[in-house]
């Protein structure tokens, strides 16, 4: 959890560049578990986003940090600070605080601060489908349309 977030800028480059090397040169697969979406997209060929314990996203990192098709990865993704002005969107801003892990709401936990969130997000926690991809899946009812 979090394996390089505590190290110098220079030295997390190469714990996370040696961590890759590994992988690649002895054919391992790993679990990186870090808030750092740029450590995220460099290491990662697949990625599952977590929100109080669950899987809302999941898919190849491309697709998922491209075209995100959960509320909350999409505002995950907005949170990271855009320097080049062209390239800025507008931001998806979650209001209120997150439910607890020992008691979250019924339905999609997510409801309470998604601004998507209607009637059945209350009642019905939403089951993964596919996205972008047949491997790009997102726990939401009201995702983005997938693009073609």
């Amino acid at each position: 959890d979090e394996p390089v977030s505590a190290l110098d800028v220079s030295v997390q480059a190469q714990v996370v560049n040696h961590l890759a090397a590994l992988a690649r040169d002895r054919g391992l697969a790993m679990v990186f578990i870090s808030h750092d979406l740029g450590v995220v997209g460099h290491l990662a060929h697949r990625v599952a986003v977590l929100y109080l314990g669950r899987v809302v996203e999941t898919g190849p990192v491309d697709a998922v940090f491209g075209a995100p098709a959960h509320p909350y990865t999409r505002a995950l993704l907005d949170a990271v600070p855009v320097a080049h002005p062209g390239l800025r969107r507008p931001r998806l801003r979650l209001q209120g605080e997150p439910p607890s892990i020992l008691n979250p709401p019924a339905g999609c936990a997510f409801h309470p601060r998604c601004p998507l969130a209607e009637d059945i997000c209350h009642r019905q926690r939403p089951e993964p489908s596919a996205r972008t991809t047949a491997r790009h899946l997102a726990a939401c009812h009201f995702p983005p349309p997938a693009e073609a």
